[in-house]
C-alpha cells in the first residue's frame, strides 16, 4: 500500500483536486479520508501563544533551548 498525503485549500467551489503520483495504476482503487483542520483567527492563535507563556513545559522548552545557545553569539562575535 502506498500513500500520499497532500494538504489542499478547499476553494469557493468545494470541490478539492487530489494530485496521484505516477505510481497509481488506471482503475485501481484508492481510499480518500479527507481531514479537516480546525480554522482558528489571528485572535485564537495568539491567546495560545500566550497561554504556552504560562505553560511549565513550555517555559522549561524555552529555558533549555536558551542555555544550550547561551554562547552562540558569543562565539561568533569574539571567535
Amino acid at each position: 500500500m502506498e500513500v500520499v498525503k497532500q494538504t489542499v485549500t478547499v476553494s469557493a467551489n468545494r470541490e478539492l483536486l487530489i494530485k496521484l503520483p505516477k505510481t497509481a495504476a488506471l482503475n485501481q482503487q484508492a481510499e480518500v479520508i479527507i481531514l479537516f483542520s480546525p480554522v482558528s483567527t489571528n485572535g485564537e492563535k495568539l491567546a495560545l501563544m500566550q497561554g504556552a507563556m504560562s505553560d511549565p513545559l513550555f517555559v522549561a522548552d524555552l529555558e533549555e533551548i536558551r542555555e544550550d545557545f547561551r554562547y552562540a553569539d558569543f562565539d561568533e562575535v569574539n571567535g
